[in-house]
This record gives C-alpha cells, structure tokens and sequence, in this order.
C-alpha cells in the first residue's frame, strides 16, 4: 500500500507527487492519459520561478525550447491603447522573468522528473472511484476493476475534479461563466526583442483574446467569451474563433499570414473553487481545488504553488495526526484565489480597464500591479495598502471619471455573431 496515491500527472499533480516522494513516502500517481499529450494555459509567472528550481527543472527549460516571458502586455481591439508591465523592470531576482511553454512538453518534463524522483507513475489509469469513508486511509478503484489502498489521496485531476466533486462543495462563480476557443497558429507577427515573449491580451467590448508566443514558431491564441454568447452566436467555434479574428484590427493585424496548426478547441464554464480543500485523507490541488479565468495566466502558477503546499501539509499530517497545516493550506489557497478573483471581476468593469491599462506611477501603484501579475499572492500582507488604494481610484473612476482617459468602450469591436 503506498503512503500517497496522487490522482493527475499535470503539473500540480506532477508536482506534488515529486515533493512528497523526496520527503520519503511511496507515491503512486495515476495520470489517465499517455503523455506528451496537448494541453492549453502555455504561460508560467515569475513566482513559480523558486519551486522551478527546486524541482531541479529550471536548468533544463533554461537550456530546452522554452521562450523567455519578461511581461505582459495589455491593447484595446482597435490597438488605440497599449499597455506593458515588464517584470525585468519592476521586480528583483529571481522574479524578473518566466517562461512561455507548449504544455505537452512541459507536462511531460515534470511528469519525467516525478518518476526520476522515485514516484510510481502509471499512465492510461484512469480513476473511476474513490472511497473516503474510513479517514485513515483512501480506496481507489480504476476503470479496470483494481482496488488500490493509500493513506492519503491528493486530487490533480483538473477541471475533472475525481474527489473534488464528491467532497469539495463545489462553487461556480457567476459572474465568470465564460468559454474559451483556442488553437495554435504559426507566422503570427512579433514584436522585435524582450518584448516580442510576453503575454499579449487584447480588450474588446465583450471579450477577450490571448496571444502566447509558446516556441520561436508557434502562438497560442484564444478567444473568451460570455457563456450566453457562445451558446446563441449560431456559430461553429471555429467560426467563432476565426470571424472575430478577422473582425478585430488589431488582432487581424498580427495574423495576416497566420496557418493554424491544430483544431480549435473549446473549455467551458472554468470559474468555480472548492469550499472545502482537505480532509484528513484527501488534498485537493491546482484546478480541483479552484479556477479563476485564465486572463493573468494563473493557471500553471497555481497548480504547482498549491502542490507545494499540500505537501508540507500532508506531510505533517501523516507524520504526526494533525490537521492544522492542512486547514491553514485551505485558507492559503481561498485567499489567493479571492485577490485573483477580485482582480479579474473587476476586469470585465469598464472603469477598472480604464484605471489599470494607463495606470499612474505614483504610490508604487505599478509594481503592486506587476505582482500580482507575476503571482505575488500568497505573502499575508503583500502589498495590501498599494491594492486597496488602486481599487479606490477604480471607485473614483467609476463614479466621476477623473483618473484615467475613458475608453471609447461602445466603439470596440465585439465578438462575432451571425
């Protein structure tokens, strides 16, 4: 019977599975899929540069097909309005940069490094149950019949959430039930230097497109739109996609000689989190633990950051019986998450738009903002007083309209429709 059975091989479950075997518990991991298999949320944060390290991956994505991100940027669909916040500028080592990666090979480097580190990986197992009626132990069954006990399951399992949708009390957010339409395209237009790796997301009235240079060829772009709009444009996601494209200047633009390389896929509904994180013989992490729109490419970061804390947790628990770290990991995580979703709500606000794409340098407003994007969430006080003083000149924007130019918001193109 192994100590941990970690349902996932992504990188949160990746992750965690490798943690916990260097702490010296037998791990098996049970990963659905045969990698390298594709995967979408290409773009990694600055904040997950430590645990990259630690992992002993950093080298090899330092030496690998990797491209190097130093920010981000933000431009209206007209491409009136450009915005850039650089981590190279703003923040200190080791932060300054990240890493833009085509997941299929990324995910399979961590999944690679979980094995190298002692863990049992089996891929194409797939979980059909869990049992966690006895709180000492945990029962998997797969979809071949085989039973396996543990004393502890982690959750990995993505959006899919194994143990998650039994215990975790799930919450969908309303306010974000969007889906995103994406592919990969090559010849996409760049810019020239640094600039030409960051993460570009482009504005319009009522959606959003992303554009990650993920190799020296290749982009990934997607489209994010209002659930309701998805279901009534009467178009094809492939449609959707390619019809919003060529309707927005800015986008169009960049993609004049763009060939798309793969389908066009669809995720929908993404905005939820789990009330409760962790029992006393399970751990949910990354996205079964809770997802907030992909708009600041948290995706990766989280995954991998709540890996690392669950394992500190779990490690605690089965060595001694307690429940404290677990519990304290819960509320890490809610926290985290709500300042995310605080950020990206308020992202769909006109007047928050305003504030934050010409933002002032005054107070360190800027570099507040580029921590935030750069995955500075999990500090206890990190930079509290600079955020709450940003969402007050977002209030006073919104109600005299005085601290940023307005943007001409009804002239924006939209997402397409029949």
């Amino acid at each position: 019977m192994p100590d941990v059975i970690v349902i996932g091989g992504g990188p949160a479950g990746s992750t965690a599975a490798t943690l916990l075997a260097r702490k010296g518990f037998s791990v098996t991991l049970l990963e659905r899929e045969k990698f390298p298999r594709f995967q979408i949320g290409e773009s990694l944060l600055p904040y997950n540069n430590d645990l990259l390290a630690r992992l002993g991956v950093e080298e090899q994505l330092l030496a690998g097909d990797y491209f190097p991100k130093y920010g981000a940027e933000f431009v209206t669909a007209d491409g009136s309005l450009t915005t850039r916040f650089r981590f190279d500028q703003t923040l200190d080592d080791p932060y300054r940069r990240s890493f833009q990666v085509t997941r299929a090979q990324f995910d399979h480097l961590l999944l690679r490094n979980a094995a190298a580190s002692g863990v049992e990986v089996r891929e194409e197992t797939s979980v059909a149950a869990v049992v966690l009626d006895d709180g000492k132990r945990a029962v998997i069954k797969t979809s071949e019949g085989e039973m396996i006990e543990a004393k502890f399951v982690v959750d990995a399992s993505g959006h899919g959430a194994v143990v998650g949708n039994r215990v975790g009390e799930k919450s969908d957010i309303a306010s974000l039930k969007k889906v995103a339409f994406f592919a990969h395209y090559r010849n996409v237009e760049r810019v020239e230097g640094r600039d030409g790796g960051n993460t570009l997301i482009v504005v319009l009235r009522n959606a959003w497109f992303w554009m990650i240079p993920i190799t020296a060829e290749l982009m990934s772009v997607g489209l994010v739109v209002d659930r309701d709009h998805a279901r009534n444009c009467g178009l094809t996601p492939e449609q959707l996609l390619e019809r919003t494209i060529a309707g927005t200047p800015y986008v169009r633009g960049r993609m004049t000689r763009a060939e798309r390389t793969t389908q066009v896929y669809a995720r929908r509904d993404f905005s939820y989190f789990m009330q409760r994180m962790a029992g006393p013989n399970y751990a949910l992490v990354g996205d079964a633990a809770g997802f907030i729109d992909p708009i600041f490419s948290t995706g990766v970061f989280m995954a991998m950051k709540s890996a690392d804390l669950a394992a500190d947790a779990v490690e605690q628990h089965l060595r001694g019986g307690g429940m404290g770290l677990l519990r304290r990991y819960e509320k890490r995580m809610r926290r985290a998450l709500g300042k995310y979703h605080r950020f990206i709500e308020n992202f769909y606000r006109r007047e928050f738009l305003e504030v934050f794409m010409q933002p002032k340098p005054d107070f360190g407003l800027v570099r507040a903002i580029v921590g935030v994007l750069a995955g500075d969430v999990f500090a206890e006080r990190g930079h509290r007083a600079k955020l709450a003083l940003f969402f007050a000149l977002v209030r006073w924007q919104r109600l005299f309209g005085n601290i940023a130019p307005p943007i001409r918001w009804e002239e924006l193109p939209g997402a397409a429709t029949m």
